[in-house]
């Protein structure tokens, strides 16, 4: 049986061999190696490990981005789509005291580094 030019996955030869009705491949996959060097580097650059982040900044300066009052009772989640931060609140009353000092929030992110980009705040009850 002649191997066609493509690379299929094991799965999908033996998917195929099944449906041809002829038996299927049980040869060891042959993979060349790769420097685990060059993965590790590949993993650092893609998830951005060792870099500080925007969301890094956003924790050290929490206390003065929101007040010292409310920085007990809330904390920063994530940051959705790159322009809006997701806020869990765990008090009501808090929460909308947030939200009418939101523009201060937003002024106060804005200071922080790459903090511009942020031009939406979330509050959730969590």
């Amino acid at each position: 049986m002649a191997k066609s030019e493509y690379k299929f996955s094991r799965s999908a030869e033996n998917l195929i061999a099944n449906l041809r009705g002829v038996p299927e491949d049980y040869t060891p996959i042959v993979r060349e190696t790769v420097d685990m060097g060059a993965v590790f580097d590949k993993i650092l650059y893609r998830y951005k490990i060792g870099v500080e982040s925007l969301e890094d900044r956003i924790r050290e300066q929490w206390v003065q981005i929101v007040g010292p009052a409310n920085a007990q009772h809330c904390n920063p989640v994530r940051i959705e789509r790159d322009t809006t931060l997701i806020i869990a609140v765990s008090n009501p009353i808090i929460r909308q005291e947030l939200q009418f000092n939101q523009t201060l929030v937003l002024k106060n992110l804005r200071a922080i580094k790459d903090g511009s980009q942020i031009r939406a705040v979330v509050f959730r009850s969590g």
